[in-house]
């Protein structure tokens, strides 16, 4: 792979950090595609809080690179309950007695308290100096351990919060339609425990009526549907969702069926591309877990590599051989859309700027701490493996 690409500001609006120790990773990656800024995201975590510790620990030694997006506390919410999950266990090979147990607990959760805690939440993040939220809620998965449909009552505050204070999301819903089919879901995609035909998971459908529903209620929201919504099959209704709700966008963040899909529709996908050209977001969606492995740092380099080549070059490329899974057998290549270099910076930068602003907004020190506090206080009652990153953060920030 040659790292030579044009010379436009870039922003890589979606990367997973979940390891303070991994900054210099992203550094090094930042330098190599290269970009200019980064958006990392945290998400809720069972058997513990969120990764806000992580993400904050990045934007005090970056405050100009990094734009940063919190994930929710449902310890808030739903107590012990939620600290002692065994999040690996649950996703890949729930068992059925912990989900009932779970089920039953998110059952006593008063609607009314679970909102406004929430919108408090989204409030003490814009006071902390978070950019934005993300969401992993609407991922079939992440339904197992987060029942709630996100157009219940329940979310009502935090959808409220983020409309008033023009707050930005990025919201992943859904997943390739191929892995609610056993005979289309690919064998990697089940071993994470990605296939949902088995009627245990919400329809992709379902989960879209759930978003139609949150975005009649708050138009004014500024949402970024993460993996171009999973519409790459589908670019006329994915065109309608965007004519029909002007203040969200599409983020570029490969699976591996989105690049094929384009390439197998090449010119509708590129006239998609112009004609939309202030409606997508670049992001790459590489994760800081295993990028101290030669790997995962391959891995992350080949991702950030491959969206750079279909969105600037012409002709046909490979999937980089760490990519291999994306790769189908009715394809000699991915075509890349050679896009002008005025479209690519308002994908690259701009598009992203108008959502989150010019710079990354300021941490703010103690209000910082005092959340870092009160999560290592958490997290120390639930106990768990031992380690407390609340706490290991606090104490950097404190240093």
């Amino acid at each position: 792979m040659e790292f030579r690409f044009r010379d436009i500001p870039v922003i890589d609006g979606h990367i997973h950090f979940t390891d303070p120790d991994q900054m210099g990773n992203i550094l090094s990656i930042a330098n190599t595609v290269p970009m200019a800024q980064v958006n990392l995201l945290s998400t809720p975590r069972p058997g513990g809080i969120n990764q806000n510790p992580a993400v904050m620990s990045a934007k005090l030694r970056q405050p100009q690179m990094v734009y940063i997006s919190g994930g929710l506390d449902y310890a808030q919410v739903l107590g012990e309950g939620w600290s002692q999950i065994d999040p690996m266990a649950l996703f890949r090979n729930p068992d059925a007695a912990t989900l009932q147990a779970l089920a039953d607990q998110w059952s006593d959760v008063d609607p009314a308290a679970m909102s406004e805690n929430l919108g408090q939440q989204i409030r003490a993040f814009r006071a902390i100096g978070f950019d934005g939220l993300k969401l992993i809620e609407s991922k079939p998965t992440s339904r197992k351990v987060l029942p709630l449909p996100l157009d219940a009552p329940h979310y009502e505050g935090m959808w409220a919060a983020l409309e008033d204070l023009e707050m930005p999301v990025i919201w992943h819903v859904a997943d390739p339609e191929e892995f609610w089919d056993e005979d289309q879901a690919p064998d990697w995609a089940k071993q994470h425990g990605w296939f949902y035909g088995d009627g245990t998971f919400p329809t992709k459908e379902a989960l879209y009526t759930e978003v139609d529903n949150v975005l009649a209620r708050h138009p004014g929201l500024q949402v970024v549907f993460a993996h171009f919504y999973f519409l790459s099959a589908d670019l006329a209704r994915a065109g309608h969702f965007l004519d029909t709700n002007p203040n969200v966008c599409l983020d570029l963040t490969p699976g591996n069926e989105m690049i094929t899909n384009f390439t197998r529709n090449f010119d509708a996908a590129r006239d998609f591309f112009v004609a939309y050209q202030d409606r997508l977001v670049y992001g790459t969606d590489i994760a800081t877990r295993g990028l101290d492995t030669q790997a995962g740092m391959a891995r992350a380099l080949g991702t950030a590599w491959a969206v750079r080549m279909y969105l600037e070059t012409t002709g046909t490329f490979a999937a980089p051989g760490v990519l291999a899974h994306w790769r189908v057998p009715d394809l000699q290549g991915f075509r890349g859309f050679g896009l002008r270099d005025d479209l690519l910076a308002k994908i690259y930068c701009t598009n992203f700027q108008r959502l989150y602003g010019s710079e990354p907004a300021e941490l703010d020190r103690t209000a910082a701490l005092e959340e870092l506090a009160r999560m290592a206080s958490v997290l120390d009652t639930a106990g768990g493996d031992g380690t407390n990153p609340a706490r290991l953060v606090s104490q950097m920030m404190s240093g």
